[in-house]
């Protein structure tokens, strides 16, 4: 069991891997677990941010589950702070943090440096394959940068899985895949490509989502919380 607040932060240098959905759904997920959380918008876009601000239009302020806060990546010195701040907050078990498709934003560093666990979605295609290889590398030259400073944990996430594709080839290249990037982290099951998955609420769980996620979301729960909940979490 870590200690809370833990940081998780959603992060891969390529886009379209399906970040942004995973990190609210698994917002969603940890509500119903009873985890008090928030979720930090760092993507360019701010697609969280701009969805709570649509489900408050929708559903009203007062259904508001948790909090929605934005962070530019750009800027090295407030996500220095904001990460500072966060996990020195007793009032939280858990941060969610969204990065952004890029390892050009300064903010980066100490975004990952000090994320408890990092969560790395990709998909088999020969194209995200090794950029999600070259995220894994930078993220253990970071890791051996700065030493006992970085304690986060990998989870490596095979999303928008769709079983129907691929030659014999590449399905043999996709499980050498997986076992490669086995060497920096936990290679989680499969989350299929479901039309369900194309959308997300940050006010409210979407029945169909949780049975699709589950399986890979209680994983990344056992990782943070052991055999435990928070309610047996002496917060610091």
């Amino acid at each position: 069991m870590i200690q809370t607040p833990v940081i998780v932060t959603f992060a891969n240098q390529k886009g379209g891997v399906g970040k942004t959905t995973l990190c609210v759904t698994f917002a969603n997920y940890l509500v119903t677990k009873g985890v008090r959380i928030v979720v930090v918008d760092c993507d360019f876009q701010h697609s969280i941010l701009k969805c709570r601000k649509a489900d408050i239009k929708k559903y009203g302020e007062e259904v508001v589950p948790y909090d929605v806060l934005a962070c530019e990546a750009n800027d090295k010195q407030a996500m220095t702070v904001l990460m500072e701040k966060l996990h020195n907050d007793p009032s939280i078990d858990v941060v969610l943090m969204d990065s952004p498709g890029s390892l050009k934003a300064e903010g980066l560093i100490p975004m990952f440096v000090n994320s408890d666990i990092i969560v790395v979605p990709f998909h088999y295609d020969l194209v995200t394959v090794p950029s999600t290889a070259s995220f894994l590398m930078f993220i253990d030259r970071l890791r051996k940068a700065v030493g006992g400073r970085m304690k986060s944990r990998l989870f490596i996430v095979p999303n928008l899985h769709d079983g129907r594709v691929g030659k014999c080839s590449e399905l043999e290249l996709w499980e050498n895949t997986g076992k490669t990037f086995a060497n920096y982290g936990l290679v989680t099951d499969k989350i299929p490509k479901r039309a369900d998955m194309e959308r997300f609420s940050t006010v409210a769980e979407l029945d169909m989502q949780a049975g699709i996620v589950s399986p890979v979301f209680d994983k990344i729960y056992a990782g943070i919380f052991g055999d435990g909940t928070p309610k047996d979490i002496n917060h610091q």
